[in-house]
């Protein structure tokens, strides 16, 4: 049996951020790389399936995540190791039950927007798809045991494998091709996981009751139908624009300026569910305080990262796009700079989340989804037909705005706002706006907007060096907390402390 990993999440950083940066490096190798590889037309198509594959499987987990990050640390923090190995098989034999009732609306799906599409391209996607769907579990046990290298590895690697597959099987040619290679891809990922997780697996009677399965499954059911909302406008931009019959290549600028963006937010977006176990424990033992204090100081961090992020966009975003895909790819710019500020408004999205989920509040999840859809399928109706591509990058990050908006609201009963120091950071952000606004987007415009708003985040002690060097340093070992659960060490320490 993996135990409890006794690393916190300031000792586990550098994996963490490591395999973050390769995510956003292998995100960015494939948009550059696949496009030159494959043209437009071709990719456009592809991208569609990607995005199809990828909601489908994210409406697959059914909360798998979250369930493995609210009871895993629980159970194994009082050495109901068999009890982690019963939910680690409820949530293996319940995915692929899923896979079972999902893989043939998924066919019809592709069928309809792909309607050029073969047969074969179209099992080989389904195929892709249930092979994806079967692996999450097994990566996302490692989460819920604290040993967030392990649960990051997929996302992570995944691009590069899938990159070098294309190449190899000539997925340039032919969707068939590509398809392929996505589901050796996925292949491999799977056999991967099963190979990491061979000793979790278990044959007990508890393993396969019903009653003790539901138990978990309605937890994961309830958060999974709420962020699946929250993601719809993430996924639905490429089949929206098919709908509305956009050319195949306005399908690929979305797709590729939203795939760059998708690559920082994920990064966002995981950090903070990365806090989940921890905050489970702190909440069950009354430590309302501790549980604040490290969502607001990574919230503070997060919005910190995501204006450097924009900055970055505005600034050097027209000599990437032309030097690394060419300029038959300078319409993704419109989309990209529209869609970069979606980054800015996940910070707050996710955190509230994060806190809903501890709380069992997930009816806070659903009111943020149906805002987000809601706002997102107007947007849609109303800018597609005139906009094209660019039409659904504002819907998206209007949904994005609309929803956390709604998220600031919320978290704003507790201390995590202040602890972010939300006024101080949009006092600093202000003027580098207007700034950059007023000058347009250039290198140096960004670079000068950037280093008045770094000037500003210190001046205004929105953070500071010291306060960074202790995020990076190892910390100590607290013990348990008086009145409540014993928490071990790499338990407490799960989030971002001061």
């Amino acid at each position: 049996m993996t135990p409890l990993s006794r690393a916190g999440l300031s000792e586990q950083l550098r994996p963490v951020m490591l395999l973050s940066g390769l995510q956003v490096l292998g995100m960015a190798l494939f948009t550059i790389v696949a496009p030159r590889l494959m043209g437009p037309d071709l990719f456009g198509r592809f991208a569609l399936i990607l995005s199809l594959t990828t909601l489908w499987m994210t409406t697959a987990t059914l909360g798998g995540g979250y369930v493995f990050g609210r009871f895993v640390p629980e159970y194994a923090a009082s050495a109901a190791f068999d009890r982690v190995r019963t939910l680690f098989m409820h949530m293996v034999l319940f995915r692929q039950l899923v896979i079972a009732v999902t893989a043939a609306p998924l066919w019809i799906a592709l069928d309809r927007l792909l309607p050029e599409a073969t047969d074969t391209a179209l099992a080989l996607s389904v195929a892709a798809f249930a092979a994806i769907t079967a692996a999450s579990p097994l990566y996302k046990a490692y989460f819920g045991l604290n040993r967030l290298g392990v649960s990051m590895s997929k996302e992570a690697l995944g691009r590069y494998l899938l990159l070098l597959l294309l190449i190899v099987a000539s997925g340039g040619r032919s969707l068939e091709r590509a398809t392929l290679a996505l589901l050796l891809a996925n292949a491999a990922i799977l056999v991967a996981g099963l190979a990491m997780t061979r000793r979790l697996f278990t044959l007990a009677p508890e393993a396969f009751d019903l009653r003790q399965m539901a138990h978990h499954i309605r937890f994961g059911l309830a958060i999974a139908a709420a962020n699946l909302l929250l993601r719809l406008p993430w996924r639905l931009g490429e089949g929206a624009l098919a709908y509305f019959e956009t050319p195949a290549a306005e399908i690929a600028f979305f797709n590729i300026a939203l795939s760059i963006v998708l690559g920082f937010t994920r990064i966002q977006s995981s950090l903070t569910t990365l806090l989940i176990p921890s905050m489970s424990l702190r909440q069950a033992s009354g430590d309302h305080s501790g549980r604040d204090r490290s969502l607001g100081i990574a919230l503070r961090f997060l919005t910190l990262g995501a204006g450097l992020f924009v900055l970055g966009v505005f600034g050097f975003g027209p000599w990437a796009v032309e030097t690394l895909l060419g300029s038959e790819y300078l319409p993704v710019l419109p989309n990209l700079y529209i869609g970069a500020l979606a980054a800015l408004f996940v910070p707050f999205v996710r955190c509230s989340i994060s806190l809903a989920v501890v709380e069992d509040r997930i009816r806070h999840v659903f009111r943020l989804g149906v805002l987000a859809v809601g706002t997102f399928g107007i947007g849609i109706v109303a800018l597609v037909p005139d906009l094209a591509s660019r039409g659904a990058s504002a819907a998206v990050t209007a949904a994005l705005a609309v929803a956390g908006t709604a998220a600031v609201v919320e978290i704003r009963r507790s201390e995590v706002l202040r602890i972010a120091r939300c006024g101080r950071h949009l006092a600093a952000a202000l003027p580098a706006a207007a700034l950059l606004g007023w000058l347009g987007p250039s290198p140096l415009a960004a670079t000068t907007a950037a280093g008045i708003y770094l000037s500003l985040v210190l001046t205004l002690g929105v953070t500071g060096p010291r306060e960074i060097s202790t995020l990076l340093r190892p910390p100590s070992h607290p013990a348990a907390t008086p009145g409540g659960p014993s928490i071990p060490p790499d338990s407490r320490q799960t989030g971002i402390e001061p």
